[in-house]
């Protein structure tokens, strides 16, 4: 039997619409079914403390409890999941234009001098 330990505060984004997997629909019966064969042990220990009229009703209970118990723990849940939203990722700000080179109206740009290497 497995138990996966969850993570809390963290943010679970589903990619899928799957239902639950399969070891957590189990694990999830056997954890109904163990509570009601708790009761059903109160109802065997109560059938014996109690007086009569009570008495045959924690009978009653304790019998057919495991009916119940074994319905309860082998039905499918119905329910399915909801489907998740969409993931829409934040806004990003634009690029703006390429920046431009601002040369100053009364200087000329000054043109590299040649070196030898250059052709």
């Amino acid at each position: 039997m497995s138990r996966r330990r969850e993570r809390t505060g963290e943010t679970v984004i589903s990619v899928t619409s799957a239902q639950p997997g399969r070891s957590e629909d189990l694990d999830s019966r056997i954890v109904r079914y163990a509570w009601m064969m708790s009761i059903r042990i109160v109802c065997f220990v109560l059938a014996v403390l109690t007086p009569s009229p009570w008495r045959w009703l924690f009978v009653v209970g304790a019998i057919a409890l495991p009916y119940f118990a074994v319905v309860l723990a082998n039905a499918h849940r119905s329910s399915t999941q909801p489907v998740a939203a969409a993931y829409v990722a934040p806004d990003r700000t634009a690029i703006g234009p390429a920046p431009t080179v601002v040369v100053p109206a009364d200087q000329d740009p000054v043109e590299h001098p040649r070196t030898d290497t250059e052709k």
